[in-house]
């Protein structure tokens, strides 16, 4: 299946927010699914951690090869 992910979904999952189903996490970490992410998420995400708005807990190169 092929999935495009949401901003939501994409920062949910990277810091392990309990916000995200545990359905969604099975079939995003399902490796028969192709998940897909937007560049705007990746800017979103980019201006949040700059802004302070956004904890991660690595850097943002280490998340954008995720």
């Amino acid at each position: 299946m092929n999935l495009l992910l949401d901003t939501h979904a994409v920062i949910w999952f990277i810091t392990e927010d309990p916000e995200l189903p545990s359905k969604t996490k099975e079939i995003i970490e399902n490796s028969e699914n192709n998940c897909f992410v937007s560049i705007a998420t990746y800017w979103e995400i980019a201006i949040k951690h700059s802004y302070g708005r956004l904890n991660l807990n690595s850097d943002l190169e280490s998340i954008f090869e995720l």
